[in-house]
């Protein structure tokens, strides 16, 4: 969306320094929410953007949203399966450094300490990665969260593969012209090796998993879309 926007006062991340300890003390319960949503409205002051493309921003949805309320958002979501394949091709491809606390981020989110991993996710833990409920958890949760969190009058939901097809619809809510957003900057972290790592798992395995987590939501946003 940062990319889309590029020609507005426009950021990925900001304020990562602030939002990242955030995150991980809101995903511990030890967030202080007064306390957030005073830091947040004033870093939000003192950012001055326009528009901002974040994961934070999701993980911090409830505070963020309470901290600015003349804020709207726009909430894409992807179906569960290809989701968890570009993010296991991320780090595949980009592996995180060691000590990253973008790392130590994710383990938090996925819940992986502590996972037990099941025969069927030995593809999974051979490549160092937790099992895969704890992927579709995380899908199901972030996603709920942001829906949850927001009255239909502030959020708007895109489904990634039709992102360019609503440009007008995106045009339209952020109240700016449609011609001067950015087709050609919709896919800047495109994956460039994949690795379909979910293929290599048992298939009644991967949607049996997906139903039990994932279930309601895929049937809502992707009821088109199944697993072979």
């Amino acid at each position: 969306m940062a990319g889309i926007f590029s020609r507005y006062r426009n950021a990925h991340h900001p304020d990562t320094e602030v939002r990242l300890p955030l995150a991980s003390a809101l995903l511990k319960d030890e967030l202080d929410e007064v306390e957030a949503m005073q830091l947040l409205r004033r870093r939000d002051s003192l950012l001055w953007l326009e528009i901002e493309s974040s994961t934070l921003a999701g993980i911090l949805i409830k505070p963020l949203a309470d901290a600015c309320p003349t804020k709207r958002f726009v909430l894409t979501i992807r179906d569960v399966y290809s989701w968890c394949d570009s993010w296991l091709d991320h780090n595949i491809n980009w592996p995180p450094a060691p000590g990253s606390p973008w790392a130590a981020l994710d383990r938090l989110r996925l819940g992986a300490d502590g996972s037990e991993p099941t025969r069927f996710d030995a593809p999974l833990t051979a490549l160092g990665f937790p099992p895969l409920r704890c992927f579709f958890q995380l899908w199901a949760r972030h996603n709920s969260e942001v829906l949850d969190a927001l009255s239909p009058d502030r959020l708007l939901v895109v489904r990634t593969h039709e992102l360019v097809e609503r440009f007008p619809d995106i045009a339209a809510w952020a109240g700016v012209p449609p011609e001067t957003l950015q087709a050609d900057q919709a896919w800047l972290f495109r994956t460039v090796e994949p690795h379909r790592v979910l293929a290599t798992l048992d298939a009644s395995y991967v949607r049996e998993t997906a139903d039990q987590y994932c279930g309601i939501l895929m049937a809502e946003h992707f009821a088109d879309v199944t697993w072979h």
